[in-house]
């Protein structure tokens, strides 16, 4: 874990994966990216929506009997409204994302992609693709764009710049979502599935 004050006014900002790049300050607002241990003020984040979330930042819970804390969040618009990602750091190191939407949770890990994906636009809704050997139909194809973020965040998208991001979901009785973020080069592909609050035992 790596600690220091926040350039500026001087609160306490954490690091808890070496991961992560970016952090808001949850007093003043502004934005850091870290080299190393060196942080680098970047100016101020757009103040949070209320999204009316059970959740905050801190929350801890268990998943698969896997030590959890909610570290960051990220608050996105697209065309049907908003919603919400939270940065999920898992006491073995690995960094996870819980998506919210409306009360619906999905928890998703990053994937390696096998190959080069295909352009955006090329994912028509209602097909059906593979992805890694495996059969998925596309559920969305949206141009979504940050809103504002708040806490220790592995990548920062620039704030109101729309990018593509692409869901599908499994062709079988699992349940998966496969997500790709057209918002860096290559595309970021994580693969999850829907969830309950209850089973994160917050």
């Amino acid at each position: 874990v790596y600690r220091a004050p926040f350039p500026g006014c001087g609160a306490p900002v954490e690091f808890r994966s070496a991961q992560s790049t970016h952090a808001v300050c949850g007093y003043c607002q502004s934005t850091v990216v870290r080299d190393g241990e060196v942080l680098k003020r970047l100016g101020k984040m757009a103040e949070l929506f209320d999204d009316h979330s059970l959740l905050q930042l801190g929350s801890a819970g268990l998943f698969d009997k896997q030590p959890f804390t909610l570290v960051g969040r990220l608050q996105y618009r697209y065309g049907e409204g908003t919603w919400t990602e939270w940065q999920v750091w898992f006491d073995d190191g690995r960094i996870g994302t819980l998506s919210e939407d409306n009360g619906a949770y999905v928890l998703s890990f990053p994937q390696d992609n096998q190959r080069a994906l295909p352009a955006a636009e090329q994912f028509q809704v209602g097909a059906t693709t593979t992805i890694n050997g495996q059969p998925w139909g596309v559920a969305s194809n949206q141009q979504v764009s940050l809103v504002s973020a708040q806490g220790e965040l592995p990548r920062l998208p620039p704030i109101g710049q729309p990018f593509a991001l692409v869901e599908l979901r499994s062709q079988g009785d699992e349940g998966r979502v496969l997500s790709i973020d057209y918002g860096i080069s290559p595309p970021a592909v994580s693969v999850g599935r829907a969830i309950l609050l209850e089973d994160l035992a917050l």
